[in-house]
C-alpha cells in the first residue's frame, strides 16, 4: 500500500469539515459546563384538557412525534404532536384536530396561541386555536 490509498481525496476532507461543527469552539464550551445552570428541560410533559372549556397559553414550537401503546394490539405507534412551551417548561399533545387545524392555518413557530378544548364529537375532542397579541 502507498499513502496515496490511505489519504481521503481533498473533496472528501471538504465534505467532511463542512459536516462538522467547529471543534476548537465545541471544546472550549466544554471546559465552562460547570458553570452553567440548565435553561430549559427537553423531556416534555404532556398536556391533557380533560373538560370542555379548559384552555392554555402556549408558544407553538413545532410538531415532534411521540410513542403511544395502541388498545387493542399493545403495539407501540408513532402519534404526531404539537410542541409548546409554557411558562419555561415543554409540553406536547397529540389531539388529531389540533393537529390538523395546525397544520391547515400554517401556524408558524413562536406563535403565541390559546389552546381551548370546545366538545367532544363521539371520541374526537375538537380544539379551538386562537392567536395571541
Amino acid at each position: 500500500m502507498n499513502n496515496q490509498e490511505l489519504a481521503p481525496s481533498t473533496t472528501e476532507v471538504a465534505i467532511a469539515q463542512n459536516e462538522m461543527p467547529n471543534l476548537a469552539e465545541l471544546m472550549k464550551a466544554s471546559t465552562n459546563l460547570e458553570k452553567l445552570k440548565p435553561t430549559l428541560t427537553l423531556t416534555a410533559e404532556y398536556i391533557e384538557l380533560s373538560k370542555p372549556s379548559e384552555s392554555f397559553k402556549g408558544i407553538f414550537i413545532g410538531f415532534s412525534t411521540m410513542n403511544v401503546s395502541d388498545k387493542n394490539t399493545g403495539e407501540l405507534k408513532s402519534l404526531k404532536c404539537a410542541r409548546f412551551l409554557i411558562n419555561g417548561k415543554m409540553y406536547i399533545n397529540g389531539g388529531s384536530v389540533m393537529i390538523q387545524e395546525l397544520e391547515r392555518s400554517g401556524v408558524e413557530v413562536g406563535t403565541p396561541l390559546q389552546v381551548t378544548y370546545t366538545k367532544k364529537v363521539d371520541n374526537t375532542k375538537i380544539y379551538e386555536l386562537a392567536l395571541l397579541g
